[in-house]
């Protein structure tokens, strides 16, 4: 699932630095001839593939924000027991958005869903990178929450174990 991710990341990166040089050329094209037409829908495409092509690698990293003020006075397993909690929760929220961004994507390229001013950008490219972004980081989510049950059960039963072998 690591190489997923970390491909995902490559093509938002490169979508940086493309929407980089857009922005740069549209810049200097302005002052000194005529602005790059479409520039601003192209620019929106981009920012979201940027963003949620970095989702699931972002993961990965455990870069996304957490809250510890409260968990970090618990104790290791209920700490973790509520990490896994939290991570259920962001699956369930990921695979409904995974689905509603399926059924957006797929709507929008069966209608070919483009800009309404010239040069016309078409949109469902964009839409459906959505819907890849976020079906990486659900799957992402399925992998985390599947090492941490098992992170967490491997525990207690390792000390379970252990602690019926002193009693022999």
């Amino acid at each position: 699932m690591g190489s997923i991710a970390r491909a995902s990341a490559w093509v938002g990166a490169v979508a940086c630095i493309v929407l980089m040089a857009l922005v740069v050329a549209n810049v200097i094209l302005r002052f000194t001839w005529k602005s790059i037409p479409g520039t601003l829908d192209v620019t929106e495409s981009l920012m979201l593939v940027i963003t949620v092509m970095m989702l699931a690698y972002t993961q990965i990293k455990r870069g996304h924000v957490k809250v510890e003020f409260f968990t970090n006075f618990l104790p290791a397993k209920p700490r973790q027991g509520l990490g896994l909690f939290t991570l259920i929760l962001a699956l369930g929220f990921t695979t409904f958005l995974t689905w509603q961004s399926w059924r957006v994507a797929l709507l929008a390229l069966r209608i070919q869903d483009a800009s309404g001013t010239p040069p016309f950008i078409p949109f469902y490219p964009a839409k459906l990178i959505l819907a890849i972004g976020i079906s990486i980081l659900c799957l992402q989510l399925i992998f985390d929450v599947w090492q941490e049950t098992a992170k967490l059960f491997r525990r207690r039963t390792g000390e379970t174990l252990a602690a019926s072998s002193e009693n022999r």
